[in-house]
């Protein structure tokens, strides 16, 4: 029969039930506290926990963190005209370049980011100072903080301070929120992918049990005689110490008489389905996060076809997200106080980085069509500015011309044996001197005599083959005028004439290209 327990003389103590705020004392900074309810965060440290230790969590996160710490942040306005200029204000520099006393500007928006990307929360406490009310941003690990709506529907926020107490906060809170179900509070991805993430960790004891093992497989003992089990015990425990392990590995066994060591065969099927399974793992993570997982080292879609479009997708469709979630909670802190024509924008350039020779052929197009100036592109490249105050200036090629201009050009020219039109000067130069501050196209058009509007190589090779068609007889002088005044805007109508003239007086024959008999 069992035995019966003896009673304990001990008498028992009732516990005492503690508040919630103090089930949990505050150990360190980052110490975990529960909080249920709604409007509330809730208790994921558990599942964060976990989560990380995955490679292919940490992975994720981690690309997302980077990609948000590396693009500079810019504070604008936006002009009553629609132009756009950085926005002086006394926050920027806190905004900008140093958020508090001991992190930078990049150590703080990574670790916003990381926690926003892992528990699906992040806080920043904005305190003031002598830049204003923005002077200081302090993290806010998402577990110390309570978020509660209050009956008018406004926001306030509680954080579990070093004693041990819920303090509710009356400074401005940043908050960084993921996908949410509430729009109060965003849900951790962990959570939302637990099923993969507990796969992923048995994945990893396995394994990791395995090496262990000195990476054989299971061995079965083998004896020929009866032993006691303490001897037995006693044997076990030494092959593991002295043989078991990686470090082990190789060694002579030196075993008891009439006993041998049998491996049990390990099956092939599960080694590779094994191995498929940790490879699942990755897309699958990356799937639930919105990364390509070619860019967290999924190498089996990797092809030398898609990298560039993988990049491209990864910017539309991950980080331009995320760089707007790290963007709007910034612009519902600067716009109530300086306007809603401030706002915050995460400078993107510096990922879409291209190559030398393309960024070359980019400013090039850019450059001649007078959408850059040459300090512009210098700032790009993080040159120096010249003091030179041409590199402010806009320059663009006199080679074009608009469709107007070039139509009444043609329409001013003078018909053969015409004469010129009396408001017309007989030189074919305009009325009014052209100076520095006359629209090219304009002087052009109306047949100013401009020294910096010298035509090109390709546009002189044009002009000559014209000349050539007229001095072959295969072109009218009247329609050659016509043709070299549309074409060439710069050209005014009498000198186009001269060039016809003086073609017509070349022999047949003797023009670029020799006349058929």
């Amino acid at each position: 029969m069992p035995r019966k327990k003896a009673a304990s003389t001990t008498p028992r103590r009732r516990a005492t039930r503690r508040p919630a705020a103090q089930t949990r004392a505050a150990t360190s900074v980052w110490s975990p506290v529960a909080s249920f309810g709604f409007g509330t965060i809730s208790p994921s440290d558990v599942g964060t926990t976990e989560a990380i230790r995955g490679s292919s969590i940490l992975a994720v996160v981690r690309r997302i963190a980077q990609a948000g710490a590396v693009m500079p942040v810019q504070v604008l306005r936006t002009l009553p005209d629609g132009r756009k200029e950085d926005a002086d204000l006394p926050c920027g520099y806190t905004l900008r370049k140093r958020p508090n006393s001991w992190q930078s500007a990049y150590d703080f928006y990574q670790l916003v980011a990381y926690w926003t990307a892992l528990h699906g929360n992040a806080f920043a406490r904005v305190m003031p100072g002598p830049r204003g009310f923005c002077s200081e941003l302090r993290p806010m690990h998402p577990s110390r903080v309570n978020v509660v709506r209050n009956r008018d529907y406004t926001v306030s926020y509680q954080f579990w301070n070093d004693s041990g107490s819920w303090e509710t906060l009356r400074e401005p809170v940043i908050h960084w929120r993921w996908l949410s179900d509430n729009g109060l509070v965003g849900m951790a991805p962990s959570e939302l992918c637990s099923t993969s993430i507990a796969l992923a960790r048995q994945l990893d004891i396995a394994a990791t049990s395995f090496w262990a093992n000195s990476a054989r497989p299971d061995m079965v003992m083998e004896l020929q005689e009866r032993i006691p089990d303490e001897a037995m015990v006693a044997l076990r425990s030494q092959l593991r110490e002295i043989y078991g392990g990686p470090k082990n590995r190789g060694s002579v066994a030196v075993l008891p008489k009439k006993t041998q060591l049998k491996p049990i065969e390990s099956n092939s099927m599960e080694a590779n389905q094994f191995q498929e399974l940790r490879d699942a793992i990755l897309p699958d993570v990356a799937r639930a996060w919105g990364v390509p997982s070619t860019l967290v080292g999924d190498h089996r879609m990797a092809r030398w076809s898609n990298v560039e479009q993988e990049h491209l997708s990864a910017q539309v469709w991950c980080l331009l997200p995320w760089a707007r979630r790290m963007e709007g909670p910034l612009d519902m802190l600067l716009q109530p106080v300086y306007g809603e024509d401030v706002y915050v924008r995460l400078d993107n350039r510096g990922i879409l980085r291209a190559d030398t020779a393309s960024r070359v052929q980019l400013y090039q197009a850019l450059f001649n069509m007078g959408a850059l100036k040459p300090q512009e592109l210098r700032e790009f490249e993080d040159l120096p500015r010249l003091d030179d105050p041409a590199a402010d200036t806009t320059y663009m090629q006199l080679g074009f011309s608009t469709l107007a201009n070039a139509a009444a050009a043609t329409d001013a020219a003078p018909a053969a044996g015409e004469e010129p039109a009396a408001d017309v000067p007989p030189d074919g130069q305009a009325d009014g001197p052209v100076d520095s501050d006359t629209d090219p196209l304009a002087a052009a058009a109306s047949g100013a005599d401009l020294a910096a509007t010298a035509l090109n190589g390709a546009q002189v090779t044009a002009l000559l083959e014209v000349l050539a068609k007229i001095a072959d007889g295969t072109i009218d002088p009247d329609a050659a005028v016509a043709l070299i005044t549309s074409a060439f805007p710069t050209i005014a109508a009498d000198l186009a004439r001269q060039m016809v003239d003086g073609t017509n007086e070349i022999e047949p024959g003797q023009g670029g290209q020799d006349v058929p008999t």
